[in-house]
């Protein structure tokens, strides 16, 4: 008994795979970037909230590099990381203190001396943020996963391999 095999559509098969980096590449940069935004837009919605100009700073920027792809999401004023986690204490320079003690009614000294003792409270908003994205992160880059596969399927004819 003789059995004869066929393959058709390998030239498209190769086509295909040959794509596939690029393909992969622009999937993973977009979900990539819809994930920055989940987690920006939530920061922004929950950081603590005096002149909004840490709000306002909170972005995210998108970087390739060989064989990765750099995400990050915070915000462009230093203070941020001080507000996410808290300090020890500290002597912080009157001149920081005295717009917010002002618009506060507070004696700026008198925190000044507080922040001294016990120093700030953490009042997290960026991992609180990712926190609760995170389960829709994980679906977006398998949906991107997917639609790689999908892209690479629909590439190859329906009679091949037949």
């Amino acid at each position: 008994m003789a059995m004869r095999l066929e393959l058709r559509g390998a030239e498209e098969l190769t086509a295909a795979l040959a794509r596939s980096p690029q393909v992969v590449r622009l999937t993973q940069a977009e979900a990539m970037t819809a994930a920055l935004l989940l987690v920006e837009r939530d920061a922004r919605r929950n950081v603590r909230q005096d002149t909004r100009r840490l709000m306002n700073s909170i972005t995210h920027s998108l970087r390739t590099e060989p064989n990765r792809l750099v995400g990050r999401v915070g915000p462009s004023l230093r203070y941020g990381l001080y507000v996410e986690r808290g300090t020890r204490p500290h002597w912080p320079p009157i001149a920081a203190l005295q717009g917010w003690a002002r618009r506060h009614g507070v004696n700026p000294y008198a925190l000044q001396r507080a922040i001294g003792r016990r120093g700030t409270r953490p009042r997290p908003f960026l991992v609180p943020a990712y926190l609760r994205n995170a389960e829709r992160i994980i679906r977006l880059f398998a949906q991107a996963g997917a639609h790689v596969a999908v892209q690479l399927a629909a590439a190859v004819p329906k009679d091949a391999g037949r």
